[in-house]
This record gives structure tokens, sequence and C-alpha cells, in this order.
């Protein structure tokens, strides 16, 4: 039944600007056709409601409702509502427009102050004419509910694999390739690993070898833009190389929204070995954690200081790089253009403890305002990218085709099991139907790829993760260092910039 109310506060002379969104829960041939049917009805309901100008379909496929971070649509149409584009909202139940009941409900609260009425089909709740954040919430708690039962569900049974030796893993890491559940190396990418092994072994740090394989655009065609050290030590620590597992190193919180956290004994860990192919031997993956610990352990490691600070101290009256010079006792550097007599600028001279000292007090300031110098900043820049919209409308475009097409292959699929489609023309037709889907989930890629903010906001999520789990000390963390430091900048004025990762620079005053 073609739901036909009209909210009250409408001008009878004006068009509604009317919005529908909808949304499956899974990739399931059954669900694609739901979601296609949802699609067809809302186009269908504007014919049948003349009042309403329907300005767009919002549709997010595949996708979990516990959390809106997640759902594209759900916040590009919230933002259209923001600026004015929509007046109305219909969805076919509370469960569809969201399963978290307290972020539903700031959402409602948003809309009703931007006078943006939301229609539920199913239990008839309507926010223009009614009280209704007490329905919603009773009606979102049943659908919260249900979600959480699904995930505890979901969690027993994760948990039971994990015991019986059953589950391996749902991810491969670099280097590998899912096949049936299990890993198989792939070669090109195994060679890359083999290589960050031994040149880890051979004395460079991570922040070194991130350099090199920068340098040398290693992976570039393997899509890899740009080699992190995190994602260094990430590779030097996992013991899937060495053919061992270790299970539940991440487990997802019981509450909603819903969190992935790092397993720091709240569950127990599996360790299975020999789970998969070796990438690596044993003997050399042992070699690299003795080396990784002993490397901890030097908070002021002079034999590895050459490594760590080589190539990041720059001038900043000439932009040359400065250069270890000094007795061992207590090195310092100096501008090497200065040193070589290329370059007529000062000589900006800085100690190496100074640095040391100097970047201890920045970390330690870092990790106490964490939330106000890195969380909002990635906030902020992701209210940028909306207002923006880069590549968003395009996208947008992709995603509608990708449904369609998505619907053509569900249709194939019916017409051959009714027999109505030969073996060989459902084949056929299939395989052209994913021939333009790669090319256009490419495009898409290849969009959120060239998007400089979605980069910056990636590296601000990996300096995020890596303070989160640094734990304030009073003397040099070298690995911290390596991880997070991009650049160093010092002046006569007694004063020391660090550039971090995700463009972040922080000024401290060096103690002399």
């Amino acid at each position: 039944m073609i739901v036909t109310d009209i909210p009250r506060n409408s001008n009878a002379d004006e068009k509604i600007k009317l919005a529908a969104y909808c949304r499956v829960s899974t990739n399931s041939s059954e669900q694609i056709h739901s979601f296609m049917t949802q699609v067809k009805y809302y186009r269908d309901y504007e014919k049948n409601n003349p009042r309403y100008q329907l300005v767009g379909i919002y549709a997010d496929e595949g996708i979990t409702g516990t959390n809106m971070n997640k759902r594209d649509e759900f916040n590009r149409m919230i933002q259209d509502c923001r600026d004015g584009k929509i007046d109305r909202i219909v969805v076919k139940s509370v469960s569809r427009f969201a399963r978290n009941n307290e972020e539903a409900l700031r959402v409602l609260r948003e809309l009703k102050e931007l006078n943006v009425s939301v229609l539920f089909e199913k239990e008839n709740i309507d926010t223009d004419t009614m009280n209704s954040e007490f329905i919603v919430a009773l009606f979102g708690m049943n659908a919260q509910q249900e979600s959480m039962t699904m995930s505890d569900n979901m969690r027993w049974s994760y948990q039971h694999r994990m015991q019986s030796g059953e589950f391996n893993t749902c991810k491969a890491p670099f280097g590998f390739k899912l096949s049936d559940g299990k890993l198989v190396i792939v070669e090109e990418e195994a060679a890359i690993v083999r290589r960050i092994f031994n040149m880890f072994l051979s004395g460079l740090g991570r922040f070194s070898i991130a350099k090199v394989l920068n340098d040398e655009s290693v992976g570039k065609d393997l899509g890899i833009t740009k080699w992190y050290p995190s994602e260094i030590v990430y590779i030097l620590k996992n013991e899937r190389y060495m053919g061992d597992a270790r299970l539940q190193k991440r487990y997802t919180s019981t509450t909603l929204p819903y969190r992935l956290l790092y397993n720091h004994g709240e569950k127990e860990q599996y360790y299975i070995e020999n789970s998969n192919d070796a990438i690596v031997t044993r003997e050399v993956f042992q070699a690299v954690q003795s080396l990784i610990e002993q490397r901890k352990n030097h908070n002021q490691p002079n034999d590895l200081t050459d490594n760590i600070l080589k190539g990041l101290i720059k001038c900043p009256e000439c932009g040359n790089t400065m250069r270890r010079i000094g007795n061992v006792k207590r090195p310092k550097w100096r501008c090497r253009g200065y040193c070589l007599k290329t370059s007529s600028c000062s000589a900006h001279t800085i100690y190496e403890d100074e640095i040391f000292v100097a970047f201890t007090n920045m970390a330690n300031k870092v990790k106490d305002n964490q939330k106000e110098l890195i969380l909002d900043t990635i906030s902020l820049l992701d209210q940028l990218m909306q207002i923006a919209g880069s590549n968003k409308e395009r996208i947008h475009e992709i995603d509608v085709d990708v449904a369609d097409l998505s619907k053509r292959k569900y249709t194939f699929a019916q017409l051959h099991e009714k027999k109505i489609l030969s073996d060989r023309d459902y084949i056929v037709k299939t395989n052209e139907v994913d021939s333009q889907l790669a090319k256009l989930r490419a495009e898409r890629k290849k969009l959120l790829d060239d998007d400089k903010s979605t980069e910056c906001i990636d590296e601000l999520y990996s300096l995020n993760k890596i303070i989160s789990s640094y734990e304030k000390k009073s003397l040099f963390d070298s690995n911290l260092f390596e991880d997070i430091v991009n650049k160093i900048e010092v002046d006569d004025k007694g004063n020391i910039v660090f550039s971090l990762l995700g463009g972040l620079a922080f000024t401290e005053r060096i103690r002399r």
C-alpha cells in the first residue's frame, strides 16, 4: 500500500523535496533483490504522490546499520538536509534507518532542528505529526537488540571455530591471498616481504626501509602508493610470515557502536604452529624479533642514531640536510651546505641529545592531548571533505550503476535457474556484467586514491593508533621516533620542529 500522507506544515503551492533511504545488510543475492525492490518502490512512490518531488534515492548496499560512519549514502543524505536540499525523508522502517538507537535519536533531533521530517512506513511513525521520539526509541531498542543478538551469535561462532582450530583468517596479510579459506603465497609480494626482513637484519631501521621502498617505487604495480614505518613493523612482527598464527589479536566490543579493539589480555588468544606456508624461515623471523628487542632497549642508541636521524634534519635557511659531526660522547648535527661551503647560510647546529629530549617532551605532550591534537583534526578534515564533496558525485553515480548491474546479474541468475537462459548464455552475460563491475570499482578506487585528504586522514589514523599504544617516558623512544617523524627543522632561536604523520607539526623549545 502506498502512503499518501502529506506533512501538515507544507505549503500547498510548493513541491515537497522528498528523499528516500533504503539499505540491505548483506551481499547475498536475496538481499540484492530486496535492495533493487526498494529502489523501484520509491520511484513509484513519487508517481503516486504528486505533491512530492523526489530529489534522490540514497541507498547503502551490503553494510551494517550499527555505525553511521560506515554508511556513505546515509551521511550524504544528512549533509544534503543540512544544505537545504531535502524537506522530508521516507524510509521503510526504523531498523532500516539505524540499528544504533543512540545515534538514530541524535540524527532525528538534528533533522527536527533543520525542519526535515521523517516517515517510517512500517511503524507508521511520522516525526512531523507527532512527538515520536519515545516511539522511535522503543522501535530502535528492538532493532538494536536484534543487531546485538546477531553480533553475539557471530562472536560465539568465531570463538568456537578458533578453539577447535577450524578458523584461520578473514583477511590475507600482504604476501598471501585467501583461497578456499587457506592462505596461499603470492610470490611477487612475498619477495618484497623477504627483502624487508633482510634489510632490517642488515641494520636498516623501519623508517629507512620505508624510505628505500618508496624511493624505488617498490610495489607500485601492486597498487601500493606509499610505505609507512608502521606497515614495516607490522610485517616484521607478524608470525604469519614464519608459518604460525596468533588468533584474536583484536576483538569486537560488545556495546554499540561496535568497535574493533586491540586485545591486551581482555580476551583469550590462540596460537597455532604451522598454520600456513612460510615466507621466511623460522630462524630469520626469530632473529628479527631479537633485534627488535635489542633496539627497543637502546633508549639513546649511539650505534643506531645515524640510521634514525640521517636525512631527516633539515636546515630551515637553505633546505640542506644536516650532517653528524663531533666526538662520540656528545655528537652534534650541522648544516651540510655550511660544512661543505656550498651554502652561505648560518651554521645551524644542534646537539643530538637535545633532539632526543625535545622529541620525548613533544611525544608526551601529544599523548596528553591526543584527542584535541589528532582526533579533532581528523574530524575537521572529514567535515572539510564533506563540504568540498571531492569526487563524491561521480562516486555516487558509480554506486548507482553498480546497483543496476547487480540487479541485472540477479535477473540473469533467476532466468538461468528457470531454464530460460542456457548455461552458455548465462556465463557470457554474467561475465560481461562482471567486467563492467570490475571497471567501475577500479574507477571508484582511483577516485578515492586521488583524494589527498583521504590519504592524510589515513596517516592521522595511523598516528593516533601509534600514540594510543605509546606509554609516556622520560627517555628517548627510538621505535616511536622512527614510526611517526617525517622531518625535523631547527633554528637559532632554540626551537626544533617535528613534522609527523598526517602533516601535523609541533614545535618544541630546545633545553640547553
